[in-house]
């Protein structure tokens, strides 16, 4: 970036030098506007000194863009003055300013934002909300589910040190079926006796998982009657039963190591 010093500033190519000129004389960045400031440039540039040879050459290519604008603007116009899809010099001048205008804006407003420490924008817009599925639970969140399950968790053994696998006393389809027979004999299962029926963490995993499946086929309620009340499950008869899934499938949604 090169940049020439006058007395009171100091100014970054020449793009900076005209559009100081514009707004010092508080002109729209136009054709003619660029005209107008065009001497006014031309003798700031030909001062002794002003620029630095290295930067010359930019300085110079905008000159003779504004003589151009400044003799076009003296002479008579034909009426159609660039061929068509061609661009004017004095009109592609002026959005190329307008441009550098807008970043010089957003770079004063992103220096401010690092002065004062502001190095991250907040969201304003809402976070999204997820489309309600047909088997919501009703009166019961998954949160509320996880901390039943930890309850349970809390009060078995922990498994053995050094101990890799462990063999399934009872699978996800078994305890599957084992609920649907509970909630069909009784109205309401409490879901914390259901897992104490659970002699290992692994039974009470396979249960809780047994019990999510069941909600996601809409073949059982789950429901809580107050802040950390207990858990009850019961039959859905409102919508018909969604079909069974393999024991394949199960396996592949809900795998235990």
């Amino acid at each position: 970036m090169f940049s020439f010093r006058l007395p009171e500033s100091e100014f970054e190519g020449p793009l900076d030098l005209l559009l100081h000129l514009i707004e010092h004389r508080e002109l729209d960045i136009t054709r003619v506007s660029l005209g107008a400031v065009a001497d006014q440039f031309l003798e700031i540039i030909s001062a002794p000194g002003a620029i630095e040879l290295s930067a010359l050459a930019d300085y110079l290519v905008i000159a003779a863009k504004l003589i151009l604008i400044k003799s076009r603007l003296l002479l008579p116009q034909p009426e159609n003055p660039a061929p068509d899809g061609e661009e004017d010099v004095g009109e592609a001048l002026a959005r190329q300013l307008r441009e550098y205008k807008m970043f010089k804006q957003v770079a004063v407003f992103l220096r401010e934002r690092e002065r004062q420490g502001l190095h991250a924008y907040p969201r304003f817009a809402p976070p999204p909300r997820p489309e309600p599925t047909s088997w919501k639970l009703v009166g019961v969140t998954v949160d509320d589910l996880a901390r039943a399950l930890h309850d349970a968790l809390h009060i078995r053994p922990t498994l053995p040190q050094g101990t890799l696998t462990v063999p399934l006393s009872v699978s996800i389809d078994q305890q599957i079926h084992t609920i649907v027979e509970l909630t069909v004999q009784r109205q309401r299962v409490s879901f914390s006796r259901l897992l104490e029926n659970a002699k290992t963490r692994v039974e009470i995993i396979v249960t809780f998982l047994a019990v999510l499946e069941l909600i996601k086929r809409r073949q059982i309620h789950a429901q809580q009657d107050g802040l950390f009340g207990e858990i009850v499950l019961t039959r859905r008869t409102d919508t018909p039963t969604a079909p069974e899934p393999s024991d394949a499938e199960l396996e592949s949604d809900y795998t235990t190591e």
